[in-house]
């Protein structure tokens, strides 16, 4: 055989591998689908909840089968890069489903909602968002948080304890720059920093504004540098001006380099 085919083989993404692990950053999404099925079952009954917890189940069952299969010694760079494409399609297209019903939004509507959540875009194709359901608000809120961390940096810091693969799939997101020695830990350092990012805005912003709800999805927007709003006129639709400087500060916060705050 030519050496050229030889080197062409050698580097072909390996469907197991990307099986296993996209098994693994399965159980991780639906860790965090977790999170809109309380949020709905609290707001709404089982209205809207049914559908999130479909979503949560096939996750687990069909992610728990996948996570199952053996461990390759190591992980191509073309690998990492599929395994993290297929996870952040997979989850705007699963959210959409349940987003759809809780917003009165077409599929393609919901679908567009879902990325530009996931991708903290926070553009939005709906006319008027002030009439939506608060767990549809929530729900897409949510999915720009996550998204601005990744759910990579959340599968590396909590699931994943192999150490070879949890370098290779952090590597195309943090261009090979870390400040530890393994990945695993320069990712729980960076979820750390997020989470008191969020805990700072909200209690800079939840007093100014005096709605909880309000403050949180704003708040879960600046961080992840989204840009999602309750309101149809965004910042402007806050009640008082501190809250919507207040908010302006977080996003600035928000757009710092999280591994410069460990520094």
């Amino acid at each position: 055989m030519p050496e050229e085919s030889i080197n062409v083989l050698a580097y072909a993404v390996r469907p197991r591998v990307v099986l296993k692990y996209c098994g693994q950053l399965a159980l991780m999404l639906g860790v965090l689908t977790l999170v809109p099925l309380v949020f709905s079952l609290v707001e709404s009954g089982w209205v809207h909840a049914w559908r999130y917890g479909i979503v949560c189940g096939g996750l687990f069952l069909i992610g728990g089968l996948l996570a199952r299969l053996p461990s390759p010694p190591r992980i191509q760079v073309n690998e990492a890069l599929t395994i993290t494409a297929i996870i952040f399609l997979l989850s705007p297209v699963l959210m959409s489903w349940p987003m759809m019903a809780s917003s009165n939004a077409p599929y393609f509507d919901a679908l567009f909602e879902a990325v530009s959540g996931v991708t903290t875009t926070g553009l939005s194709t709906l006319g008027s968002i002030e009439g939506r359901s608060n767990t549809f608000l929530f729900a897409r809120a949510w999915m720009q948080w996550y998204g601005g961390l990744g759910i990579i940096i959340l599968s590396v810091a909590l699931l994943l304890g192999h150490q070879a693969a949890a370098r290779r799939l952090t590597d195309p997101i943090e261009g090979g720059e870390t400040l530890v020695t393994t990945a695993r830990m320069h990712a729980q350092r960076t979820l750390l920093a997020y989470v008191l990012l969020t805990l700072v805005g909200l209690a800079l912003v939840w007093p100014l504004s005096g709605d909880g709800f309000t403050a949180l999805l704003h708040v879960l927007a600046a961080v992840s540098t989204g840009g999602f709003s309750s309101f149809d006129t965004s910042l402007a639709g806050l009640l008082s001006q501190p809250a919507a400087v207040a908010v302006l500060v977080v996003s600035f916060m928000g757009a710092v380099s999280l591994p410069l705050y460990w520094r």
